[in-house]
């Protein structure tokens, strides 16, 4: 019940976080981009690790993981490609995530520093492994 909680409001606050961005648009303003950005580089991910921040990116149905992230660090899940994936730990990491095909997603890496595999539900062949030091 605790994850279902967690990714209802993880897809609330994308949604709101969408539709800021879209009103600000729609208004003529030029504002900030929102957090959870759809493109993603090398270079940021390094940043946005340092800041607290990390991306992983899904495309062509592999993970592009950070080298490590910070304990409690929010997570921000971008899926490239159009399949639905997840991000799930292996074991007891706290995090399951469901990431629309095309869509964004985040979520908060746990709060104990380790290796924490990760693995998508839906292609059980999709592996990988989160850091948090």
């Amino acid at each position: 019940m605790k994850i279902f909680n967690r990714v209802l409001a993880v897809a609330a606050a994308v949604s709101l976080a969408g539709i800021g961005g879209c009103a600000a648009q729609e208004g003529g303003q030029s504002g900030p981009k929102p957090a959870a950005s759809s493109t993603a580089s090398a270079p940021s991910t390094a940043a946005s690790a340092q800041s607290g921040e990390a991306v992983i990116t899904i495309r062509d149905f592999a993970y592009a993981v950070p080298d490590s992230v910070k304990p409690g660090a929010m997570v921000t899940v971008t899926n490239a490609d159009s399949a639905p994936h997840t991000v799930t730990a292996k074991d007891n990491g706290g995090f399951d995530v469901e990431v629309p095909g095309g869509g964004t997603v985040s979520f908060k890496a746990p709060d104990a520093a380790g290796e924490y595999g990760i693995i998508c539900s839906f292609h059980p062949q999709m592996t990988g492994t989160l850091v948090v030091k």
